[in-house]
């Protein structure tokens, strides 16, 4: 089993979206696409990025809530 490490900016936007803090208007950067490509987020028809599983189990086990 892999362990996955998220960057404390990758750890934030996926905190703020979460949170429905992240714009969906706002131009993609290279955080959110590096996400995107390792599959922890989706995007919606209006562009609103959603988290995925992964995503979701990467956050608690930053949190410590998993081990």
């Amino acid at each position: 089993m892999f362990k996955i490490v998220l960057q404390p900016e990758e750890e934030a936007m996926l905190r703020a979206i979460r949170d429905g803090l992240y714009p969906a208007v706002r131009v993609p950067g290279p955080v959110l696409r590096r996400l995107m490509a390792l599959r922890m987020l989706t995007c919606g028809a209006h562009g609103t990025p959603s988290l995925t599983d992964l995503a979701e189990a990467a956050l608690a086990r930053m949190r410590g809530n998993i081990h």
